[in-house]
């Protein structure tokens, strides 16, 4: 196998197994009355997902960023508003780099802020 194919190959692993953790529910950090939790998802060109709350109005108008961490540096990648139904997206384009991406969610009123889980790309 050429050089070019196993970077390639190993770049579309990469890609399939950040997708596949993605898709799983992220630790909550803040249980109980008004918690909200922020799940990621990836599809090209966008890191997408949804909020979810027991409290509806905990949904929309909630401001969502995307962050990529390397060497402990943190690099903020885009932000979105979601919407009523909690959705948002946030577009990085196809070249992931090494690193650690996660996703967050502020705290707003009472409704408690939230991390998303932390996917490792190598």
């Amino acid at each position: 196998m050429s050089t070019s194919r196993r970077r390639t190959s190993i770049a579309l692993l990469a890609v399939v197994a950040l997708a596949a953790m993605l898709a799983l529910p992220a630790l909550g950090l803040g249980a109980g009355k008004n918690s909200t939790t922020i799940v990621v998802s990836l599809k090209f060109p966008a890191f997408h997902g949804t909020l979810s709350s027991p409290r509806k109005a905990c949904l929309g108008s909630r401001k969502v960023k995307m962050y990529r961490q390397h060497h402990g540096t943190k690099k903020l990648l885009g932000r979105d508003t979601s919407e009523d139904n909690g959705k948002w997206k946030i577009p990085v384009g196809k070249n992931l780099k090494s690193g650690s991406y996660f996703a967050t969610v502020a705290k707003r009123g009472k409704c408690k802020g939230d991390k998303s889980q932390v996917l490792n790309i190598d």
